[in-house]
């Protein structure tokens, strides 16, 4: 019973093997799919050059282009503040903000003024004095010469002996001492020039007296010499005030910089871009006379603020922590044009956003998504993937301008194809922004 049961078994497993076989072979093969449809879709642009300049942004703080302190240059006691003499007022240039005591150096300036009338008194007095020494000494001459004459006339009486010898005696006495009025008359003449230049020189001393007694009055009386918002006040009426003292400090409003940090390889691609650009006289390249467009912009919550910039120079130093450079902006600004609900001034400490652009010049630009790290895909004339490399020069706006060994009219692939294999086919389903239609090799239909 057990053999036949082994015997049963044998057939059954040759059935078993013959249908497995014939399922195997009777099974219908896959249909293959055309070529086409094994071809990656795609959209692509078609590549140009085009103007484009290089766009960076930098962040700083507004602060004012005049900084000015009133430095006390006299001292003595604070008899008038001006009564907004206040931390964040805006005051006039010209408005009278302090005065200091002025009685010590208006004593001090009659003093000097005094000095000044008793030298000028001392050359008027030298004036008469010469005059009246010339005309004695024209005096003295004359009755030197007589008396000369007169000696020589009882000379000769006492060789004819009419007179005594006492009295020629008498007479040559009385001739010496004319010549010695005459001598000291002389001397005296000589002497005056000098003194004259001693008068003259201390006069001019006491005219310098004068005029520092005169500057010092006008140190009391503080003015604004530009239109400021006032900073700080350390100081107040009835205080005295020294020498050197810083009393307050104000900010001019007509123009405030920026000093807008931006990136090292930022400004490379701005420096890039300027292919053109007036030199100084000197020959050396000058930041205010690039050709760089700017701008600052204010963001608050809701509110955003643009006011146009100039820049004016760049910084001498390099920021080692944050590798930034600084480029310095100019904005003016016209208080009485501003509306507070729509553009409220520039003030001092303000956290700005600077935009700077450089020159347009001719790039191979290519949107953000067609770049893959540094290369790119373009379509070849046998609609095959083909792979560049590219040295990217700059972004903006969504765009890249980069530098690579392209051809105009290329094909530029902008899928990201994963994974994207050299030689791949490729399926073009819109050019340019615009849907291509394809026509279908087994219908000869068109499909979009």
């Amino acid at each position: 019973m057990a053999r036949n049961r082994k015997l049963l078994f044998i057939p059954a497993l040759m059935v078993g093997i013959l249908i497995l076989v014939l399922a195997v072979k009777l099974r219908p093969s896959p249909s293959s799919k055309p070529a086409l449809e094994r071809s990656r879709a795609v959209d692509v642009i078609t590549l140009q050059q085009q103007p484009l300049a290089p766009q960076v942004t930098g962040f700083g703080r507004v602060k004012p282009k005049v900084e000015w302190k009133a430095i006390s240059e006299v001292s003595g006691k604070v008899i008038y503040r001006h009564p907004e003499l206040e931390k964040g007022r805006v005051l006039d240039a010209g408005t009278v903000i302090l005065k200091i005591d002025p009685l010590d150096y208006q004593l001090t300036l009659a003093k000097a003024e005094a000095d000044i009338s008793s030298s000028e008194a001392q050359l008027a007095k030298l004036d008469l004095e010469e005059k009246n020494l010339k005309t004695t000494l024209t005096i003295e001459k004359n009755r030197l010469a007589i008396s000369k004459k007169e000696v020589a006339r009882k000379e000769e009486l006492r060789r004819k002996g009419l007179t005594s010898q006492s009295a020629l005696d008498l007479e040559k006495q009385s001739y010496l001492a004319s010549q010695k009025v005459v001598q000291d008359l002389e001397s005296q003449l000589q002497v005056l020039p000098k003194e004259r230049r001693v008068s003259e020189a201390q006069l001019q001393v006491n005219q310098s007296k004068v005029e520092e007694a005169e500057r010092s009055l006008e140190k009391t009386e503080i003015t604004l010499p530009i239109d400021a918002r006032i900073s700080s006040v350390d100081i107040e009426q009835n205080q005295v005030v020294n020498m050197q003292q810083t009393m307050l400090v104000a900010h001019g409003i007509a123009e405030i910089e920026v000093d807008a940090q931006v990136a090292l390889h930022d400004m490379q691609a701005l420096a890039s871009s300027l292919t053109q650009y007036t030199a100084h006289a000197d020959g050396r390249p000058r930041a205010d006379q690039l050709a760089l467009q700017a701008s600052i912009q204010l963001s608050s919550g809701q509110f955003v603020q643009q006011w146009p910039a100039k820049v004016t120079r760049i910084s001498d130093t390099v920021s080692a922590n944050q590798a930034t450079v600084g480029v310095i902006l100019e904005v003016a600004q016209d208080y009485s044009q501003l509306s507070p609900e729509t553009a409220p001034p520039l003030v001092n400490g303000m956290f700005v956003q600077a935009t700077l652009e450089g020159q347009a010049n001719p790039h191979w630009v290519i949107p953000e998504r067609a770049l893959h790290g540094d290369k790119v895909y373009l379509m070849s004339d046998d609609d095959t993937l083909s792979i560049k490399p590219v040295t990217v020069l700059f972004r903006r706006e969504g765009l890249v301008a980069v530098q690579g060994d392209f051809i105009a009219a290329q094909q530029l692939v902008v899928n990201d194809l994963l994974p994207a294999v050299e030689g791949m086919a490729l399926k073009v389903i819109s050019k340019d922004g615009k849907a291509v239609v394809v026509l279908t090799k087994e219908q000869g239909a068109p499909q979009s």
